[in-house]
């Protein structure tokens, strides 16, 4: 239970990271409020409020990008799960082409960092545990990870 747990955690942090670190980036990738703002709306991510005050900045000539980098700091307190699978939704990748890339170097960081991580588990606990000698008809196996980015059930 606690290497799920742990598994979880590692998941989290690398997104959780990854966001804080491209947020500049994920806001040059929408230059255009609608879907985006409709999406979290939506999802209650963002209040009618802040809904209504994002479209109105963006009347007063305030840049689309720095709205975009205001609602993204505030949800950083509500990073989640959910919260990237609506930045990185079907609606969101066709309407933002720059999502695309972001997206692609998150799953690729992921990739590098998790399975990087799995591996160095996987040496500690060959070393901690003796090896298997196979003897006729003995058969030995160390589990492995398999992981889709796109797939969040496998984590």
């Amino acid at each position: 239970m606690l290497a799920v747990i742990q598994k979880k955690k590692n998941f989290d942090e690398i997104f959780f990271d990854y966001f804080k670190e491209n947020k500049t980036e994920i806001a040059h990738a929408i230059p255009k409020l609608f879907p985006f703002l409709e999406s979290l709306k939506d999802r209650s991510f963002i209040t009618d409020k802040i809904y209504a005050d994002s479209y109105e900045a963006c009347k007063n000539s305030v840049p689309v990008e720095k709205v975009v980098y205001k609602i993204l700091d505030n949800l950083e307190k509500l990073f989640g799960w959910s919260f990237l699978c609506t930045l990185f939704s079907r609606t969101n990748l066709k309407a933002y082409p720059g999502l695309r890339e972001i997206h692609k170097n998150l799953e690729t960081e992921l990739e590098d960092k998790y399975l990087s991580q799995r591996s160095k588990q996987d040496q500690k606990l060959a070393t901690m545990h003796p090896r298997c000698e196979q003897g006729a008809g003995d058969s030995c196996s160390q589990g492995s990870l398999t992981w889709t980015p796109s797939d969040p059930a496998s984590s």
